[in-house]
């Protein structure tokens, strides 16, 4: 009797069951999936660390130039004027603020300046205008010693009184010693304001007229304004 034969069945070794094979994938998917996020993981430190680096840089230098930019522009220019010497340029260093407030528009086209020495010691003018040509002039010159100054202003009541047609009184708004008389013309009225600022004789001297509208007691405010700044401007002299 034949018999039919059997059919062939796979050997069991040489190959894996399909359900292994899936799982064997999905496990080394699972790996390189877990790799990539570790590499990622710590490409973001790295990059956020260079930021915080850069961010903390930036914070220090933005506050140290900050404070010493502030610190010294704030000092210079909030704080006194810086010195000049006594020369023709000089006289662009005053402000006008209170001239212009006083007195009224600047004509810049009619500003005057003189400067010379004489025995080592100089010597400076600056006259500014208004529209209306109404001025004022400072006259500054450095002399030998302080005393020498004092004594020039103190002999102003012997010479500008009122047996001499003047109207004098001693000024003591500022500086060491001062003083403040005007001649009257009729019309217009001639002022000057004599100081002493150490060793630096300040003179400055205006005409007012009576159809203007320039009062004096506002004037003094600029002349008074002029000797403050003489002090400064030209300390180097005092």
């Amino acid at each position: 009797m034949t018999y039919p034969s059997q059919p062939g069945y796979p050997s069991p070794y040489g190959q894996q069951p399909p359900g292994r094979q899936q799982n064997t994938l999905w496990l080394i998917g699972g790996t390189v999936v877990l790799v990539l996020a570790i590499i990622f993981t710590v490409i973001l430190i790295v990059v956020q660390g260079a930021q915080d680096n850069s961010t903390t840089n930036g914070g220090d230098d933005g506050g140290n130039n900050g404070g010493d930019n502030g610190g010294d522009d704030g000092g210079d220019n909030g704080g006194d004027q810086a010195a000049v010497e006594m020369n023709e340029e000089a006289c662009s260093a005053f402000g006008l603020d209170s001239f212009e407030s006083n007195y009224g528009s600047l004509d810049p086209d009619s500003t005057y300046s003189s400067a010379s020495t004489t025995g080592g010691l100089p010597s400076l003018t600056c006259t500014f205008y208004n529209e209306d040509f109404t001025s004022v002039s400072i006259y500054l010159s450095d002399r030998e010693s302080a005393s020498e100054v004092t004594d020039s202003v103190a002999s102003d009541s012997e010479y500008y009184n009122e047996e001499a047609g003047y109207t004098y009184a001693d000024w003591d708004g500022y500086g060491d010693a001062g003083s403040l008389y005007s001649y009257d013309y009729g019309d217009s009225t001639s002022y000057t304001l004599h100081v002493a600022l150490g060793s630096l004789d300040v003179t400055i001297s205006s005409t007012l007229y009576d159809n203007e509208n320039v009062s004096a007691e506002s004037a003094e405010e600029t002349w008074a304004d002029f000797v403050q700044q003489s002090d400064s401007l030209f300390a180097d002299y005092t």
